[in-house]
């Protein structure tokens, strides 16, 4: 749910290269003729790789972008925006240019410690907030959330009172992972979770019905295209885009009348997000909400967000080297496992092996940003292991 605010805004509207660094240490363990060596991190260059260090998650960082979208908390009109400049083509070094665009509204996003949002509700697991301030009514949404290096972005929840206001803080059934902790174009993911709350809506002479809803949210993720991004106020940068598909199923009870939950409509919103390193989100689009699911070119965009303003700052938080590798052998004595302990600030492994130690004779066993790695060999040929880690 890479913008809690925006889709449950629309949730709303339908209710209504490798280079070697030194040897850090040295063969820690042998077994039969194989060998270990653990060196220290390094970053591979290429094209652009997110981790969960290029996202905010830290007390007192912040973002600004500028929006069309307006109204949070009201029904007012909402003008619709023409994306189709700003979608641009999917593939291998784009250019995208969102310096000029619509600054109707403009929002900050702020970092704060879940002891700073006035609820009783506990959102376990959350370890960051990130909270959202609308300049044209000091308004604020949070959205609950943790991010690491090994896991990514979870998010739990959000507090909003625009969708219920007397019951604002809706934790979610399971959490949310809606960004992995590397992203590389190709990349294709998907996540899912449920959250209810109160639909209340006063009819004439009737008064307030107060309708149980409840809503499933689906998110499947493309990163199809990357390349250069053009920002208002903060220049150009390379960046990542991320084509989203969600589809809300949403259920409600009438007190009443309907005492199962009953389908009450399907809909779906597509996404595009633009990522960039120590900046998270730079922009997104948002296509209309509609029945079935809007064409990756669509026209007409509800929301235009472009981040003109941050603090993140480059991150000064390296990798560290493996500690406590294993070999160990299978009962046949053709196959090696590799083991090791996971390492602080690191996002990936590159498994390497050699026959003879000569400085070109490294070959590469595998990337993988699990703690193992697997080698089919026979116990009479030597060789040697190095596992470096990865930023």
């Amino acid at each position: 749910m890479p913008d809690a605010f925006l889709k449950i805004e629309m949730i709303k509207s339908s209710l209504s290269e490798i280079k070697i660094g030194r040897l850090a240490k040295r063969c820690i363990v042998c077994l039969s003729f194989f060998s270990a060596l653990m060196i220290a991190p390094v970053g591979l260059p290429g094209q652009v790789t997110i981790t969960a260090k290029d996202m905010f998650a830290k007390e007192g960082q912040y973002y600004k972008m500028y929006s069309n979208f307006v109204g949070h908390f009201s029904d007012a009109a909402r003008e619709e925006v023409d994306a189709f400049e700003y979608i641009g083509e999917a593939g291998e070094d784009q250019v995208w240019d969102f310096r000029e665009g619509p600054e109707d509204e403009i929002v900050r996003f702020d970092y704060v410690s879940p002891g700073e949002i006035d609820t009783d509700v506990e959102f376990e697991g959350a370890t960051i907030v990130e909270r959202a301030t609308f300049d044209s009514s000091g308004k604020q949404k949070s959205m609950f959330l943790d991010v690491s290096t090994a896991k990514g972005r979870n998010v739990y929840g959000f507090h909003d009172e625009s969708i219920d206001e007397e019951n604002p803080a809706i934790p979610f059934s399971t959490r949310l992972n809606d960004f992995p902790a590397i992203i590389r174009f190709g990349d294709s993911w998907n996540s899912s979770t449920t959250f209810e709350f109160v639909t209340r809506q006063s009819m004439f002479g009737v008064g307030t019905i107060e309708a149980p809803t409840k809503l499933v949210y689906q998110s499947d993720m493309e990163v199809d295209g990357h390349g250069i991004i053009m920002l208002p106020e903060l220049g150009f940068h390379d960046c990542l885009r991320i084509n989203e598909l969600v589809q809300y199923d949403t259920f409600v009870k009438i007190p009443g009348l309907i005492e199962d939950w009953q389908m009450a409509s399907t809909d779906f919103i597509r996404n595009y997000y633009w990522l960039s390193k120590d900046m998270g989100i730079v922009a997104q689009i948002s296509s209309v909400q509609d029945s079935v699911p809007p064409a990756d070119e669509f026209s007409a965009a509800s929301a235009l967000w472009r981040q003109f303003e941050n603090n993140h700052g480059e991150s000064t938080e390296t990798a560290q080297p493996v500690e406590e590798l294993e070999i160990s052998m299978d009962a046949k004595e053709n196959r090696v496992l590799l083991s090791w302990k996971k390492a602080e600030n690191t996002v990936e492994y590159l498994v390497q092996y050699s026959d003879n130690l000569n400085t070109d004779s490294w070959r590469e066993l595998k990337k993988t940003t699990g703690n193992f790695a697997l080698d089919d060999i026979s116990s009479n040929k030597g060789r040697f292991y190095r596992i470096v880690s990865l930023e």
